[in-house]
């Protein structure tokens, strides 16, 4: 009788047992669909945000003028400079620092640098250089 106890103890535990594990893998199987779902989201955002960088990338030297969000993706020293460009469409460091009030070797220095980004072209003309952005119409020549 004793063993007869043990026994139906037994098979109670292993049903338990069954029952936890069942619903363990239910668990699992939820999880893994969920986590399925949030790699396909990731992936469908992974690829929007490569499509706008590749937007955002476009520069001038690519025959694309600078438009307003790739100038957003400029720290705002640098658009301030491009901006003033738009304003007087070609200047020297002195004319452009004169519209930001800011030093004139500031000026130079960040049209020389958005000129090395492809942003702003330059010219000399005898002693002085002259920052500009490049029009459409200029590209095409």
């Amino acid at each position: 009788m004793h063993f007869a106890v043990l026994k139906m103890a037994a098979e109670e535990t292993n049903s338990k047992l069954e029952a936890l594990l069942a619903k363990n893998l239910s668990l699992f199987q939820t999880i893994s669909q969920q986590l399925d779902l949030l790699i396909n989201i990731n992936e469908k955002i992974l690829e929007t945000q490569k499509e706008f960088l590749q937007g955002v990338s476009r520069r001038p030297d690519n025959g694309i003028p600078p438009d307003t969000l790739s100038l957003l993706t400029l720290p705002l020293s640098l658009r301030k400079t491009v901006m003033v460009l738009y304003k007087l469409q070609k200047a020297t460091a002195e004319g452009i620092s004169e519209e930001t009030k800011r030093l004139r070797g500031v000026e130079s220095a960040a049209a020389n640098q958005l000129v090395r980004m492809g942003y702003l072209k330059k010219t000399r003309q005898g002693r002085k250089v002259y920052f500009y952005i490049e029009s459409p119409v200029e590209m095409k020549k």
